[in-house]
């Protein structure tokens, strides 16, 4: 006799489904080969965060606005909604006797569900936590990928096994995605303080989601934001990614290696893509159609430095940013914290020449942050 909700429609089971918790639709993936079809398409919107404590994992859901404190004192029932969730996973203390290279110790999916402090015996090195991280991100997007529209995933970097899982499953649905790999807090073992403040090691692991090569059939083509943090993506490669999403509405990159003049040049269409040459009468940028452009602690904007910005003409104010004049349809444009530009030169560029209704000068603003106070029991 089969259940009475395999007799259901397929929409009504994925309906019934997004009401469910993580650890009960895993279960319910289990029961049977239908239920497990079935649950791997019933989650839209996923954020992942991994880490190798408690205490990094809570500091930097709190950081992202993934939860709120009084939330986190009651994570495992957090409010959700519909097909939306919020997991972190802590990595498992080290085997000293067994090395961890091997990745026969990498937690299942179903063990995915495990939260709280662990104490690692032995520290990982960056390399083998990113490698760590990136097979459960594999894992889960494998599964999860078919049904996902939103995806933001927490680590230290991205490498070639989960470019590929987020190539290969997430193409076409996938319309948010969100790669934040600065994580300031975490202070310990391997890794310095000081490798936060610039963008992670460039890599070819990018080129997946652009699709190139061997790789052709691949990539991700149908987004419609994309968030980077401390992300190694190059000028080419993000040229390329972005032009292989042309639904982009909202760019938003922190501490990014890509958001140098060569692409935003491109972006603002005051430098001409020789691959494909824009027709007589066609004057529209790429990134025309960019509502929300965020360029946050990024310190290779300008071309050359701009000192006595005071004395240029109101017309070429803007010198050295000629390319935000394409982006026409901008209603948010931020330089927080890109420290090569000086607040008064924007300022005075958007008064008379783009006219942008949010800009965010400059600024610094580490000493207006108050510091996020964690109790030491979580430690």
């Amino acid at each position: 006799m089969s259940d009475k909700i395999s007799l259901l429609p397929l929409e009504l089971i994925l309906h019934i489904l997004s009401y469910l918790p993580f650890e009960s639709l895993l279960a319910f993936g289990e029961t049977s080969r239908a239920n497990y079809e079935s649950h791997t398409l019933c989650l839209k919107r996923l954020r992942l965060g991994v880490f190798e404590k408690r205490i990094h994992s809570v500091i930097a859901l709190l950081q992202a606005g993934w939860t709120t404190p009084d939330q986190m004192a009651q994570i495992s029932g957090l409010d959700k909604l519909k097909s939306d969730y919020t997991i972190s996973i802590i990595q498992p203390a080290l085997n000293p006797l067994v090395s961890d290279v091997t990745g026969k110790h990498l937690p299942k999916i179903k063990d995915l569900k495990r939260r709280g402090p662990v104490i690692l015996e032995k520290s990982r090195t960056l390399e083998q936590m990113t490698r760590e991280q990136n097979k459960i991100f594999a894992q889960v997007v494998n599964r999860y990928g078919r049904g996902l529209r939103e995806l933001e995933f927490m680590a230290y970097d991205l490498d070639s096994e989960g470019a590929m899982a987020l190539a290969a499953g997430c193409q076409n649905i996938l319309h948010h995605l969100a790669l934040r790999f600065e994580h300031p807090h975490i202070r310990e073992g391997p890794i310095r303080p000081t490798t936060w403040l610039n963008p992670a090691p460039g890599s070819t692991a990018w080129n997946l989601l652009i699709g190139i090569g061997r790789y052709r059939q691949l990539g991700l083509c149908g987004l419609q934001t994309l968030i980077l943090e401390r992300a190694g993506i190059t000028p080419w490669q993000l040229t390329m990614l972005v032009k292989k999403n042309p639904k982009l509405t909202v760019l938003k990159l922190r501490t990014c290696r890509g958001a140098q003049p060569e692409f935003l040049n491109w972006l603002g269409g005051t430098a001409q893509d020789p691959d494909e040459p824009r027709t007589a009468g066609n004057g529209l940028a790429p990134g025309h159609k960019l509502k929300v452009l965020w360029l946050e602690n990024c310190h290779a904007l300008l071309p050359h430095p701009v000192e006595d910005h005071l004395k240029l003409p109101d017309q070429v104010c803007d010198f050295g940013l000629e390319w935000v004049r394409g982006l026409t349809s901008l209603e948010s444009l931020s330089f927080c914290e890109s420290s090569s530009i000086s607040p008064e030169y924007v300022d005075r560029a958007n008064k008379i020449l783009w006219k942008i209704p949010e800009v965010i000068p400059p600024y610094s603003c580490h000493g207006d942050k108050a510091p996020i106070e964690v109790d030491p029991g979580l430690l």
